[in-house]
């Protein structure tokens, strides 16, 4: 290994080593204990052989073959002093981190994604390290995970579970994305949604095309894309709250021609070729491939033509360089 090679690696992991270091101080000289208070690794095995089957591949297993200054070191470092628990065999004698609490991790894990922990929504509802991760290890399959990612957390978040099997949904189940691809699950400043940023941001990490800046934008995109769309899953298409017009409608008033009476009656539209067909013939007679266009129009033709999907015309509902030519809009229609 090359000597950059080995003094990043040595930065990298001395934040963790510290961490340990004060834990062992701390252990000893802020409680009062002495060296005869522990008893080493390999006595808590003597009992707990299960723990050492995948413990030394563990990251934890291999920090612990390091030796820190200090009175603990080993399973001690985490558990406290074993060798009262060693006569007795009593729980009480002994640290076992429960659910909620978090204290003894938190004493190495001070820096990257654990800096927030206590401000985090997991905090607040004391679900504890211990309550996702297997912190004996079994780095072979899922490191530090007692369960596979979307099966620890769909175990408390269920009405997510239940979006991410509605018709449109991000590809979680499918493998594809995870989720913490958007969420920081230690805690975070912006509402647990992940990396130190917004929602906007997040969302724009893997829909870049949609980041701008356009010429003529659409507001609720610059602002937040959860006001259209679900990001866990929807029963509309391209997980929009509702399919269109609706969700366009709750902002916007619909178009004037969708009061109009439609023209009853038969029609039949015209071609641009200078042999004018005959009437009732249609464009069909002109362009065959086309078939017979001509239709009867009702009472209604209006509203279902007005009525249908915005982005018949509008096509660049997230913003486009291209002015439209609505008049009225003043080429900010988005495109028609």
């Amino acid at each position: 290994m090359d000597r950059s090679r080995t003094c990043r690696a040595a930065c990298r992991a001395w934040p963790l080593l510290l961490g340990l270091i004060v834990l062992a101080a701390g252990a000893g000289s802020a409680l009062g204990q002495s060296p005869d208070d522990f008893v080493g690794s390999e006595a808590c095995l003597e009992c707990h052989d299960g723990m050492a089957a995948h413990y030394g591949e563990s990251v934890h297993g291999r920090l612990a073959a390091y030796q820190y200054p200090g009175l603990a070191e080993g399973c001690e470092a985490c558990h406290g002093p074993g060798a009262k628990h060693a006569d007795t065999n009593e729980i009480k004698d002994i640290l076992v981190p429960k659910d909620g609490g978090s204290e003894a991790c938190l004493a190495c894990h001070q820096t990257g994604h654990t800096v927030d922990w206590e401000w985090s929504a997991h905090a607040a509802a004391e679900v504890g390290c211990v309550s996702c991760h297997e912190i004996h290890g079994d780095a072979a399959v899922r490191p530090l995970l007692a369960e596979s990612q979307d099966t620890l957390c769909f175990s408390c978040h269920q009405d997510v579970k239940s979006a991410f099997h509605l018709p449109s949904h991000h590809p979680v189940q499918e493998g594809f994305v995870s989720c913490a691809s958007c969420h920081n699950v230690h805690g975070d400043q912006f509402e647990n949604i992940g990396a130190g940023e917004p929602a906007r941001e997040m969302c724009l990490g893997c829909h870049n095309e949609h980041a701008g800046p356009f010429i003529f934008e659409h507001s609720p995109v610059m602002e937040d894309c959860g006001i259209c769309h679900a990001p866990h899953g929807a029963v509309a298409n391209n997980l929009l709250h509702q399919n269109e017009p609706f969700l366009c409608l709750q902002c916007h008033q619909p178009h004037f021609h969708s009061i109009l009476a439609g023209f009853e009656g038969d029609y039949a539209p015209p071609g641009d070729n200078p042999t004018t067909p005959a009437p009732g013939d249609g464009i069909g007679s002109l362009y065959p491939e086309f078939g017979d266009l001509s239709g009867t129009s009702q009472h209604d033709s209006m509203k279902r033509v007005m009525l249908t999907k915005c982005t018949q015309c509008h096509q660049s509902v997230h913003g486009t360089d291209l002015p439209s030519q609505s008049i009225p809009g003043q080429g900010r229609a988005l495109n028609r």
